[in-house]
């Protein structure tokens, strides 16, 4: 039999839901092919619904294709559970794990240790195997030396979460690793800087993205992305 072209990642959100999408070639028995995205399987009426390029939607039964398309379309169907954001539920809060300070004479220092706690869980009726978490948590943390201008350090953590899967109905919550914020008051009233006034200084945590991936048994994944807040989207990269 000879086997089919690879997919081709599309770099887009799948109906908006932050899910990479993916376009593939579908054959018919007859040697007819369409490159087309699927967009939703109804099991009830047992239609795909598929975005072909140019944009045009249809609905179809996976038994126009061959063996191996519809294969491919039930392996799609389930992750379906996984794009859903109200079936494979995911949360991200921030927490303060620690706050310190060092007084001297010349400044005040205020450190925050924050990381996030993230909950995932799987409403569906099916198990999820084959998940891999990874994030970026972004922060900024500005600079002051006595007669030059402040400066901000733009900053990411890279890290992964331990989860492989959940079973159904399973909730899980884990911890990021942590960032150190920084605060910094300079004592400019007792203290003369020929070079000028050192400026304070602070440290902003920015939010965090989440990249979470499922992958079946026979090698199909899907892609979900949260950020946490919404607003980062577009605004850092990988």
């Amino acid at each position: 039999m000879q086997m089919k072209k690879a997919t081709v990642v599309v770099v887009g959100l799948l109906a908006g839901l932050g899910v990479t999408a993916e376009v593939h070639e579908f054959s018919t028995p007859d040697g007819k092919t369409v490159k087309a995205e699927i967009m939703g399987y109804n099991a009830k009426l047992g239609q795909v619904e598929l975005k072909r390029e140019g944009g045009k939607r249809v609905k179809v039964r996976p038994s126009i294709f061959v063996a191996e398309d519809q294969a491919y379309i039930q392996e799609w169907a389930a992750l379906d559970g996984f794009r859903n954001p109200s079936s494979f539920k995911v949360e991200c809060r921030k927490k303060t794990v620690e706050k310190w300070k060092e007084d001297g004479s010349v400044h005040e220092v205020k450190y925050e240790r924050k990381q996030y706690e993230v909950k995932i869980e799987n409403r569906t009726s099916t198990p999820i195997e084959g998940l891999a978490v990874e994030y970026r948590i972004y922060y900024e943390q500005e600079k002051s030396r006595p007669g030059q201008s402040k400066t901000t350090l733009k900053l990411d953590k890279p890290g992964k979460l331990d989860l492989t899967h959940l079973r159904t109905k399973e909730t899980r919550t884990l911890k990021t690793d942590s960032i150190v914020l920084e605060s910094r008051s300079f004592n400019s009233v007792d203290y003369y800087y020929e070079q000028g006034d050192p400026q304070n200084t602070e440290g902003k945590l920015k939010g965090i993205w989440l990249r979470i991936t499922a992958k079946t048994s026979g090698g199909q994944t899907a892609v979900r992305n949260i950020y946490e807040p919404a607003s980062i989207e577009g605004k850092f990269r990988w």
